[in-house]
């Protein structure tokens, strides 16, 4: 019987692995994704949850990750706005802070808030 062995891993090698996953820790692009992987479960559960039969047949494959997206989209504007702000940053990336806030800004009012509207509408008595 031959055993399979693990390949011995340079220790340098294994410093850079440390380092990379270090550094994927802190990175906006993916916490931005997790969250709004987060945001799209929490608001498809809700919509299912609601039992509202329009809102069930519209979330469909095709929705779930515009849904993903766009949330991702926004959350990664607002966490670079406030790491940017927290870093004392603002007036050496003016340009990319501004459009960051911007775009949030634009996102909030133009997808968000009224799709929130809806969900708790829906959650009022009044019926969807």
């Amino acid at each position: 019987m031959h055993l399979i062995s693990v390949p011995k891993v340079p220790s340098a090698q294994r410093v850079q692995i440390f380092m990379n996953i270090r550094n994927a820790r802190n990175s906006t692009a993916i916490l931005a994704g997790i969250t709004g992987l987060l945001f799209a479960l929490v608001y498809v559960g809700l919509e299912i949850l609601n039992e509202n039969p329009e809102a069930t047949q519209s979330i469909s494959i095709w929705h779930f990750p515009l849904i993903w997206l766009l949330a991702a989209i926004l959350f990664y504007c607002v966490f670079y706005a406030v790491r940017t702000i927290r870093g004392g940053r603002v007036k050496e990336r003016m340009i990319t802070f501004s459009v960051s806030v911007a775009v949030a800004t634009l996102l909030t009012l133009f997808w968000l808030y009224p799709m929130l509207a809806q969900l708790m509408q829906c959650f009022g008595g009044s019926g969807c």
